[in-house]
């Protein structure tokens, strides 16, 4: 049997796999048929989100995958067993010292042997994460790995590269949508006469394949002057952000906006974006704030019994969630991954000990399978009452800035208000 196979599968299938599908509202995998059967694959997916990138691709396709993961997570003896058992090996960086970035040739020789077994490893070629929207430029590390594992099966390995987008609705938040879109897969044996002339041509060539279909694979925005914008119209103040996980359609929207877009709606969009950091405002839930879009009286009413179950049953596993997220964690794009690892075993342990009790207190065992049962759907009420408070959160703030500093507020209101126009000739059909 291989080493950690059933720690990772379990892992993979029963942690990751299902405690996803309870995160997520929606994970939906197109193109995973593209991916070869019988042969060894490379993944390199696009890296915006943290640990949740890797846990989707490998919860969304069928191959025994090693990953490649930032040598710092293995810092002490129990991450570097928890981590080795998961089938994630170190690679190291210059910054990590010369001496350590040596050790990375022993890593990349266990990954030309797990190739050999046909295995996947799954590299995240763009080197660090970020929340923005678009592809940057891949490193060489991948490159390598990938000649040195053809030139050490003089080119008959069969190797294929497969780039991956993972496409998000809202990057930090649960009971969200995602797609995870497999590309076409890249032969690495193509490569062999260029690589024969020139090694360092070769891997520049493969880079620029992966990623032309890396970016069919997830929105891009390739003028990063103009990202703001894009980001604005299509993320923050979209009535429905459903075509983030499209990316034909994002691609579609982009050029409409390039097309429409002038000087001033570019600045707009990049001081707004600036101005709600710095100040701490979400600019979705403020669009729909200052919009008028409200959950309905009758919903509310419909949907108050499961918001009261949620936030009994999940607001104090939520509160060390929320500490670490808000006080703790200062990068963004581990939002998710924290809520994520933490609520999968924090939730589910906060349900036991109240159904404990309940036993305790002689509740008959039927009432306790129902309060389960009940418990699973009120994760719903529970996303609403989150999403109430972080919209009283933009009230409050954005009042505050009103009073504190009017110049601010006047910018962002007459910024929003032109990038509304923009976003209501985008989206008119």
């Amino acid at each position: 049997m291989r080493k950690h196979y059933l720690f990772y599968q379990f892992f993979r299938v029963i942690v990751t796999k299902y405690g996803l599908i309870f995160f997520y509202r929606r994970i939906r995998s197109v193109g995973r048929e593209k991916i070869p059967k019988n042969t060894p694959v490379m993944f390199i997916p696009n890296h915006q989100n943290s640990f949740m990138d890797a846990l989707l691709v490998v919860s969304t396709n069928w191959k025994y995958t090693f990953f490649l993961t930032r040598a710092q997570a293995f810092s002490t003896a129990f991450m570097r067993w928890f981590l080795e058992n998961l089938n994630m090996l170190p690679v190291y960086r210059v910054r990590d010292g010369m001496s350590s970035v040596t050790k990375n040739n022993a890593i990349f020789e266990r990954c030309i042997r797990m190739l050999e077994k046909k295995y996947a490893v799954l590299v995240f070629a763009e080197a660090n994460h970020n929340l923005n929207r678009r592809i940057r430029p891949l490193s060489k590390g991948f490159t390598r790995i990938a000649f040195d594992a053809e030139l050490a099966n003089d080119w008959n390995l069969n190797l294929h590269v497969v780039p991956v987008g993972v496409n998000y609705t809202r990057h930090r938040e649960s009971r969200n949508d995602v797609t995870v879109v497999y590309g076409d897969p890249i032969p690495m044996k193509q490569y062999q006469e260029v690589y024969t002339e020139d090694e360092r041509k070769a891997a520049n060539v493969l880079k620029n394949d992966v990623a032309k279909v890396m970016k069919t694979c997830t929105m891009h925005v390739q003028n990063a002057q103009q990202y703001f914008a894009h980001r604005v119209i299509l993320d923050e103040i979209a009535d429905d952000r459903g075509h983030l996980v499209q990316p034909e359609k994002t691609r579609e929207l982009g050029e409409k906006i390039d097309s429409l877009a002038t000087e001033e709606d570019y600045l707009a969009a990049e001081k707004l974006i600036e101005h709600s950091e710095k100040e701490d405002i979400d600019l979705s839930y403020l669009a729909a704030w200052t919009t008028g879009q409200i959950t309905p009286l009758w919903k509310k009413i419909l949907l108050s019994p499961f918001i009261l179950l949620g936030y009994l049953n999940f607001r104090l596993a939520y509160i060390p969630i929320e500490k670490l997220v808000t006080h703790t964690i200062k990068d963004h794009a581990f939002d998710a991954s924290i809520k994520f690892l933490l609520s999968v075993f924090l939730f589910p342990a906060s349900m036991l000990v109240i159904a404990g009790l309940l036993w305790l207190t002689g509740v008959d065992t039927m009432w306790i399978w129902g309060y389960l049962a009940s418990s699973f759907i009120s994760l719903y009420g529970f996303k609403e009452w989150v999403r109430m408070r972080k919209r009283k959160k933009t009230e409050v703030k954005w009042k505050q800035l009103a009073s504190s500093e009017p110049e601010i507020y006047q910018e962002m209101i007459e910024s929003l208000e032109l990038l509304k126009e923009l976003k209501a000739k985008v989206f008119d059909n």
